[in-house]
């Protein structure tokens, strides 16, 4: 371990995983104590008994993020066991590929409730947390389709993604006097599961300039200088990792 998170606590939500379980891995490596709070309790267990494994400190929790009433509670259990929360990071999402014009009212409303709603409630209960210590990190998970609009993905998904990097901005502007750090990641393609199930992967793709897919790692890894003391200088902003497919 090199410590870059040592003595922290560190909650990933949707962490049992793709992205969410890289993440955990990665900031168990670096001497963390890592939440992983996700709906699967069996697979977040695993990713503890990963960690564990590998002589890093980790628990899991059941956190149903649609469910806005739980939350709450959820991060007063984690301070009453802990002491605080250093560092949280949003990762928990669902997403789907219906074309725009079948696009109903009950999968727009499922879908928000996950990655969107989801994602205030999370870093309003955190937030209230770090105003307290007057210092922590909140790291988003956003999307490449939440910048440009989703070719793959869904309206209802791009535009949720959309808010994310908006929260993102309105977190920091309120936190900032109280040492919180509020920032975002806007992946592009990464080679998870989730993706492939959703063919999101499927033929080639000329136009990644760096001609390939990103790795739950290289995320993980962004999510690591976000959630640590290199990046105190670094609020409101979101990091893109998408092989140069979108460039600002």
């Amino acid at each position: 371990m090199n410590g870059l998170l040592e003595g922290k606590i560190a909650v990933v939500t949707g962490g049992s995983r793709g992205i969410g379980e890289a993440i955990c891995l990665r900031f168990a490596e670096n001497g963390a104590t890592v939440i992983v709070a996700d709906i699967e309790t069996s697979r977040a267990a695993g990713v503890v008994t990963a960690i564990r494994d590998a002589g890093g400190r980790a628990e899991a929790i059941r956190l149903d993020v649609a469910d806005a009433a739980s939350i709450g509670p959820a991060c007063d259990g984690i301070v009453k066991a802990h002491g605080r929360i250093d560092v949280w990071v949003n990762n928990a999402g669902i997403s789907q590929t219906i074309p725009i014009e079948e696009l109903g009212e009950a999968d727009w409303d499922r879908l928000m409730d996950v990655d969107l709603k989801g994602v205030f409630f999370c870093c309003q209960a955190a937030f209230r947390i770090m105003k307290g210590q007057r210092s922590g990190k909140i790291v988003n998970i956003g999307s490449l389709a939440g910048e440009r609009g989703g070719r793959f993905a869904g309206a209802h998904y791009s535009a949720a993604k959309a808010g994310v990097l908006v929260l993102t901005k309105c977190f920091a502007l309120n936190g900032g006097q109280y040492n919180i750090n509020v920032n975002a990641i806007a992946p592009g393609l990464i080679d998870t599961q989730m993706a492939a199930e959703l063919g999101f992967l499927k033929g080639d793709h000329p136009d990644i300039p760096l001609g390939r897919l990103g790795t739950p790692r290289e995320v993980a890894d962004t999510a690591l200088y976000l959630a640590s003391g290199l990046s105190d200088y670094l609020t409101g902003m979101t990091v893109d990792i998408n092989g140069g497919q979108f460039m600002r």
